[in-house]
């Protein structure tokens, strides 16, 4: 038991650090997954066919791009405005009058495809924080949008 014992008490301050580090990290971390996953109900998805019929009147939607800024730098929606997860706190101050312009309106939130996450927690902020309603999530290509 002596090499054993001597090598448990080696390992064990070792894998402490390591615990502890990455538990650090996932209570901080800005971009953590989910302990658990939830079934959206898709009822704020909004498939990019649909945008034109849904609301016919130009003008009306309030895009947000929830890419980062080099990537709304290279194209965005006309008219759209930028919120990240990164820079939330100064987007939304220096955006804050478009923003309250937008209460009452259809707001649609986009990034790189169906795939991407950024528009739903970029979504769910401007539901909880913002008070914005509605505001839906693009599923699809945001070039193909109206």
């Amino acid at each position: 038991m002596g090499r054993l014992g001597q090598t448990l008490r080696e390992a064990l301050p070792i894998v402490a650090i390591a615990l502890a580090a990455a538990a650090l990290t996932a209570w901080l971390h800005p971009r953590r997954p989910a302990w658990f996953l939830v079934e959206e109900s898709g009822q704020w998805n909004l498939p990019v066919g649909e945008i034109a019929a849904r609301f016919p009147a130009p003008g009306t939607i309030v895009w947000i791009d929830a890419r980062s800024a080099a990537e709304f730098e290279k194209g965005h929606v006309p008219g759209a405005i930028l919120l990240t997860e990164d820079g939330w706190g100064e987007q939304v101050a220096a955006n804050i009058d478009r923003l309250q312009e937008a209460m009452g309106r259809p707001v649609i939130v986009y990034c790189d495809g169906s795939g991407c996450e950024r528009s739903r927690h970029i979504a769910e902020r401007l539901r909880q924080t913002v008070g914005l309603e509605p505001v839906y999530v693009l599923k699809g290509d945001w070039r193909e949008a109206p």
